[in-house]
């Protein structure tokens, strides 16, 4: 009997499958199953996941075992099962969401006592040294892509200090689009449908697939955010006018 393809997701997005970050997931998705892959998502928002509080019990006491006897158990389980890992997640104030970060942390109890120093930096180095690849999916509201320079700057420490290694990252900024006009991102999801087939059957994405997936859509972002700002507006009209009931809300 053939073994699948393991891919474990966590979507940090803290509207758990009905955020945008989950359009984008859902293309990927589509293309590692036409593959045969087993896909597995996991949203932080709807499990009991306790933030990291730094007791060291996992480093000193309990090596590798957390304090904690929460969901986090579960997640770390599932991660090390994967052959390949997902982490998603809508950029807040130039970083991932608390959701993403809180699962991040709790990866400490993973970690073992040794160290090492190489190209300049410290490795904390894990239990588990198994090698596997990583992909980055993130989204944004703001249209520039400088707007996914730290995320992706902490994710690429986070997955190189992991022993893993980054197989692709997609950026969407201005994601309201891929529910305002998904007709000007549909070459862009497809390449990331493709690319979830892709590393599949080939342990890999090629490099002119991610340039497709993360090619630019955004024409004018001055004109971008004057369309958000009136969108914003809006919503805010209606939403006080069904709050005052003088207006009905539409179901």
């Amino acid at each position: 009997m053939e073994i699948p393809y393991k891919i474990f997701i966590i979507n940090g997005s803290h509207r758990s499958e009905n955020g945008f970050t989950e359009i984008v997931l859902k293309k990927f998705i589509k293309g590692a199953e036409s593959a045969k892959a087993q896909c597995e998502v996991l949203y932080p928002s709807k499990k009991k996941i306790f933030p990291c509080e730094s007791c060291g019990k996992c480093l000193f006491e309990t090596p590798g075992a957390c304090k904690y006897n929460d969901d986090m158990d579960s997640v770390i389980l599932k991660m090390e099962e994967a052959d390949l890992l997902v982490f998603a997640s809508p950029v807040y104030f130039d970083s991932m969401s608390s959701n993403l970060k809180k699962i991040i942390e709790r990866l400490r109890s993973t970690l073992d006592a040794y160290f090492e120093f190489r190209n300049g930096r410290t490795y904390h180095l894990k239990i588990n040294k198994k090698k596997k690849n990583a992909i980055t999916i993130f989204t944004a509201g703001n249209p520039e892509r400088e707007s996914f320079f730290s995320i992706s700057r902490i994710f690429n420490r986070i997955i190189d200090n992991m022993g893993w290694q980054l197989a692709g990252e997609f950026q969407f900024p201005a994601s309201h689009l891929l529910v305002a006009e998904p007709e000007i991102l549909a070459s862009q999801l497809e390449a990331v449908a493709i690319s979830g087939k892709e590393i599949v059957l080939k342990g890999e994405i090629s490099k002119k697939l991610l340039e497709k997936a993360n090619s630019e859509y955004i024409d004018d972002p001055k004109t971008t955010l004057h369309h958000m700002t009136q969108m914003i507006l809006e919503m805010r009209k209606d939403n006080q006018a069904i709050s005052t009931g003088t207006k009905k809300m539409r179901i």
